[in-house]
């Protein structure tokens, strides 16, 4: 009997071993496999897009079930370590490797739960439902992260300068009317302010609550203040991130993506009026098309970096953890002067 109930014991202590690492130990490293992919789909057809220099891709996948609906993305200042949020509550961090200028390969990538006040995971789809981040600074991935969530709609932050992703956050005061759009269309876009007039300032935006004349509704938020205004909608798109350019200035990245038509993406870029509150900006457009001109998938997160005397931007799609039929992609531009 003693035996028996040794063996047991023995038994259960190699299982807790074996077991994934609880939520707030260290992050989980997982494999990546990147396939480098050209953007433009046919031959002979241009890669380059008035403002914006194709410069490399990757198709992204994993046997890791946990990896996918990549949602948020930014980088780190020189474009060489990524962190990224997924619909399904989950971080995702990876240095990024380059073969002349060119994304290569992903390496030391890992993945660890988005912890909830009490340290851990939502058990809720909704409340762990994210869809945006921002750094503060920016280009800083061990500083503040920023993370905005759709379904139930809220911003919080997380610390990462003691615990990295094992930090716990802390809410973020957001206008009541951030909180109003319609089932799955609501906060969808975070960006952080690094200069001029509205420093310290967060820009968020949502996917689908539109005001009385259909045009985008956003926010400027610092502690209790915030500033609403209006970006134009171009054509069907709705807004799924926004990035600030070292100037100040924003850009969009926007989808076109339903049952009855075919996978678009567009990017714009604004510059935010003197006077925000109440403003309706009108952007200009970088650019935009579909598939099948394009490899276009379900594009969810936008990033701007510096990669040597560049300065580019980086989009990341949201696979719906449909592996069979949809990609995670991974593409990066150079913003021409």
């Amino acid at each position: 009997m003693k035996r028996s109930l040794s063996a047991r014991a023995l038994a259960a202590l190699l299982l807790c071993l074996a077991l994934p690492a609880a939520a707030g130990d260290a992050s989980d490293p997982i494999g990546i496999e990147a396939a480098p992919t050209d953007f433009a789909r046919f031959p002979g057809q241009s890669q380059n897009f008035g403002k914006l220099a194709y410069r490399g891709g990757l198709v992204l996948k994993s046997t890791d079930d946990r990896f996918g609906g990549l949602s948020g993305l930014a980088f780190s200042s020189d474009g060489r370590s990524l962190i990224a949020v997924s619909d399904e509550g989950w971080w995702f961090e990876a240095d990024v490797m380059y073969a002349n200028g060119r994304p290569s390969a992903l390496a030391n990538a890992r993945i660890a739960p988005i912890l909830d006040r009490n340290g851990r995971r939502s058990g809720s789809k909704g409340r762990r439902d994210a869809e945006a981040l921002a750094l503060d600074p920016p280009g800083k991935l061990d500083a503040f992260v920023y993370v905005g969530f759709e379904t139930v709609a809220r911003i919080e932050k997380f610390d990462m300068r003691a615990n990295g992703l094992a930090a716990r956050p802390s809410p973020v005061p957001v206008p009541g009317a951030l909180r109003k759009g319609p089932k799955n269309g609501e906060l969808e876009a975070l960006g952080s302010i690094a200069s001029g007039p509205l420093k310290g300032w967060l820009i968020a935006a949502s996917e689908d609550n539109l005001d009385a004349n259909g045009n985008i509704r956003a926010w400027a938020i610092r502690g209790s203040k915030s500033l609403s205004f209006a970006i134009a909608r171009y054509e069907d798109y709705k807004i799924t991130d926004l990035a600030v350019l070292p100037d100040g200035s924003l850009i969009t990245l926007e989808r076109s993506f339903s049952a009855s038509s075919l996978p678009g993406m567009a990017i714009r870029k604004l510059k935010i009026p003197d006077r925000l509150e109440g403003a309706l900006v009108s952007p200009e457009l970088l650019f935009s098309g579909r598939q099948p001109f394009y490899l276009i998938d379900n594009m969810e997160g936008i990033a701007v970096h510096r990669f040597g005397d560049e300065l580019r931007i980086s989009v990341i799609s949201d696979d719906n953890f449909n592996h069979a039929i949809q990609n995670t992609v991974l593409y990066q531009f150079a913003l021409l002067p």
